[in-house]
């Protein structure tokens, strides 16, 4: 036998690998019988080196089998006080424990790509080649998540996005709390409630920001949170959520015209959309397209709603195209300056009865609220939207409201996992890649026959 320190193996005249180190530098022996066994055999009790040779036990592991290889592990007898014991067996624990992490890691990735339970399991059994039971697997995973803890921000800027989603467990509504620093983009809380009273909310709040600065928040335009946020953080300032002021307006349309909205009452929404942000590109083109209603228009009302359709038709490819101009170019629809919200504003209160009397509402709150949809414009840190915590949710749990976990403890492993995941966080980190996993498969076959 020939050792080699720089290769750290030793090998025979007939080629095959008999001598091999593991990475804790352990030397082991490989028989021609495929008999493991250390270099240097010192019993465990006494530590001398006299023994006598007392049969092996064969390898039964899976990963072991599967790979095809007979491998047995040397038993000995002490001489000198009678000490029965096994060889060291590292090298072979060493490739079961990086290949299960490996499985680990694969199975993890799938599941958090989106893909369930039953199917992942089913792309790992298909990759590795080895058959694991579906419930092997879910357990490996389940045990995964359940080492990721909740991150604790000892700091944070002071301006949040909060928002709720409601969840099914066993078919029981539950709420999920979540904040998320404007500035940092860090998600501060993202965790499971009873339900979303006032009371509840108040608890989860104030212990999930408790010890960080509080300035401002972006909320939808419930008007429970102004009151809420208010009682609990005096000094802080409110920023409703324009995106879903647009979705009221949108609804209240709806609601006095149905589906289809005339060309004139578009021309009045997309006024109201244009105090804060600039629609002078879908205004112009609305105002076109109602002078070419004009033009075009009959006695038959049939004649006439088809052609308005037409144009509707017509606007809605145009306002698609610029959405995808916008898209191609990063940018998004440019937000006015306070100046200017004033100005269109107040020539909006001044013509405000010529509006349907559901949006003169609209504009009376607005009127009423302006400072809670203004604070963007007085604070460069505050965003007019909730965008910002939407974007979470999309690359989290998606359409929720549907999704029945099947306990609360399920609910809390992902919420942990989704949080952790979007603040930089590596869930599990395999202790093997799988060009070393191959290594040190490759090194057992050389050192080892076939059974």
């Amino acid at each position: 036998m020939i050792c080699s320190e720089n290769k750290k193996l030793s090998v025979e005249y007939n080629t095959r690998l008999t001598g091999f180190r593991t990475t804790s530098s352990q030397c082991y022996f490989a028989s021609v019988s495929g008999k493991l066994r250390t270099v240097k055999v010192n019993c465990p009790t006494c530590g001398k080196v006299a023994y006598v040779n007392n049969g092996y036990h064969a390898v039964e592991d899976s990963i072991i089998t599967q790979l095809g290889l007979n491998i047995r592990i040397a038993q000995f007898t002490c001489k000198n006080c009678g000490t029965r014991w096994s060889t060291n067996r590292e090298v072979i624990d060493e490739l079961i424990s990086k290949e299960k992490d490996f499985v680990k890691s694969l199975m993890l990735g799938c599941v958090r790509a989106g893909l369930s339970l039953q199917k992942s399991s089913a792309v790992v059994a298909e990759t590795t080649g080895k058959d694991y039971s579906s419930q092997y697997l879910n357990e490996l995973y389940i045990n995964m998540l359940e080492q990721v803890k909740q991150e604790k921000f000892s700091s944070a800027s002071g301006v949040y996005h909060y928002d709720e989603q409601f969840l099914l467990v066993n078919g029981e509504e539950k709420c999920r709390l979540t904040v998320k620093d404007v500035v940092i983009g860090k998600v501060i809380a993202d965790m499971q409630t009873e339900n979303a009273q006032k009371e509840t909310l108040r608890k989860a709040l104030s212990t999930a920001l408790e010890g960080l600065p509080v300035e401002a928040f972006i909320v939808d335009m419930k008007q429970i949170y102004p009151e809420l946020l208010e009682e609990l953080f005096p000094k802080v300032k409110i920023q409703w959520c324009i995106f879903h002021l647009y979705k009221l307006i949108w609804k209240e349309l709806r609601d006095e015209f149905g589906k289809k909205v005339p060309l004139v009452q578009l021309y009045n929404a997309y006024t109201l959309f244009n105090i804060f942000f600039n629609h002078d590109a879908e205004l112009e083109k609305l105002n076109e397209l109602m002078k070419k209603f004009e033009t075009l228009r009959t006695k038959d009302w049939k004649s006439n709603d088809e052609v308005e359709k037409s144009l509707r038709k017509g606007f809605a490819e145009f306002v698609k195209a610029l959405k995808k101009e916008r898209r191609r170019k990063g940018q998004n629809v440019l937000r006015r300056t306070r100046e200017e919200s004033e100005k269109l504003f107040a020539d909006i209160v001044a013509m405000a009865g010529l509006f349907p009397k559901k949006l003169q509402k609209r504009i009376r709150f607005v009127q009423e609220n302006w400072d809670r949809f203004t604070l963007f414009q007085r604070d460069s840190r505050v965003q007019p939207t909730n965008n910002g915590l939407e974007h979470y949710f999309a690359a989290t749990l998606s359409k929720t409201e549907k999704k029945d976990f099947r306990s609360a403890a399920t609910v809390v492993r992902e919420l942990n996992a989704f949080r952790a995941e979007w603040n930089g966080h590596r869930l599990f980190k395999p202790a093997a890649t799988l060009a070393q996993l191959l290594k040190l498969a490759g090194t057992l076959f050389l050192a080892f026959q076939f059974g």
